[in-house]
């Protein structure tokens, strides 16, 4: 089942993460900024969920034309991207990006590609691709930073680094969020398939810091009674090594991390996925070891949180408010109809 084919409407879990996680941490990103409005970058899905979310909740906001001007979205199946465009009206259609985000932002000019144009009329139909993915990705760069970037392509990042485009991807976008001294990510991958070269950079990172920091060691001993790898719950082990192996690993040379909450959830087909919110601070010229040990001791002892279909099904807290955002969109939608 892919992206667009979920009904994001019904899908009690993933609303827990974005009303218990992605919300809150904005809304704290928002009073730390101090910025009138959230510029957001998203992967959103036809229902555009984060985006209505986001607004009626005041974190990003419409100009006087009734457009979204601090949005830009991704969407790499084209009808799709015109639905999202009719239904959440950016201010121009460049704001919408058509194409793959891995293939956009990891795209680089070769000598065959350096004399490609956008603007020329290539009938080839290979160099015609190139040559629009190549703008797409210039433009696309062009659009950092951002304050949030919603990083949730429903692939697995779970992959090894050199086989992996959506890591060489996450690479990409920290080097072009330097321009800001913090942001927001949330960022998911699904958790039912981790290939073994991951499992052993999870492990060993995991025994690594076991055996550099006592604090962290401490804090394993004290929350699960063991610092053995294999006798910690498996999906403690992935939140950690996701975070630890993944995330931070990107983020290390130039950024300070913040867990703002780690989340697992049950998606459709009986399949598992994982949200990470952090919140990255630009580093000083010396190293902050203390933030990064604080950071793992706090997933250590506080997450992941779990949302069950079951378990969210009856949590009318989240049931009233995927409802609020739901209305709130259609009003905005018949907005649209009636001008």
């Amino acid at each position: 089942m892919s992206k667009n084919e979920i009904d994001w409407d019904k899908h009690y879990p993933k609303h827990c993460v974005r009303y218990y996680g992605w919300l809150p941490a904005s809304k704290t990103l928002k009073e730390l900024i101090k910025k009138k409005s959230i510029k957001f970058f998203t992967l959103c899905g036809k229902q555009a969920l984060d985006i209505f979310m986001l607004e009626l909740e005041g974190i990003i906001l419409r100009d006087q034309k009734r457009n979204l001007p601090n949005v830009i979205i991704c969407e790499k199946d084209e009808g799709a991207a015109a639905e999202i465009l009719t239904l959440v009206r950016p201010p121009l259609k460049e704001a919408m990006l058509i194409g793959k985000l891995e293939e956009i932002l990891t795209f680089q000019d070769t000598e065959e590609t350096s004399g490609l144009s956008p603007d020329e009329d290539v009938k080839d139909r290979k160099k015609r691709k190139i040559s629009r993915t190549k703008a797409l990705s210039k433009r696309a760069k062009e659009y950092f930073p951002f304050d949030i970037i919603n990083f949730d392509t429903y692939k697995n990042l779970l992959y090894p680094h050199k086989n992996n485009k959506l890591k060489q991807t996450l690479n990409i976008i920290f080097e072009l969020q330097k321009k800001t001294n913090t942001f927001l990510l949330f960022i998911t991958t699904p958790i039912y398939h981790i290939h073994p070269d991951t499992e052993s950079c999870i492990r060993n990172d995991f025994e690594s810091n076991v055996s550099t920091y006592s604090d962290i060691r401490s804090a394993l001993q004290s929350s699960f009674d063991t610092t053995v790898y294999d006798e910690i719950a498996e999906i403690k082990r992935i939140a950690l090594g996701f975070a630890k192996s993944v995330v931070i690993s990107v983020a290390k040379k130039d950024w300070n991390h913040k867990h703002r909450g780690i989340f697992v959830y049950d998606s459709y087909n009986n399949k598992k996925m994982l949200n990470s919110v952090v919140q990255f601070y630009k580093k000083d010229i010396s190293p902050d070891e203390s933030s990064y040990i604080k950071d793992i001791i706090q997933i250590i002892e506080q997450m992941p949180k779990y949302y069950s279909w079951k378990k969210s099904r009856e949590n009318q807290e989240v049931i009233d408010h995927l409802d609020k955002v739901k209305k709130y969109r259609e009003n905005i939608r018949n907005e649209y109809r009636e001008t």
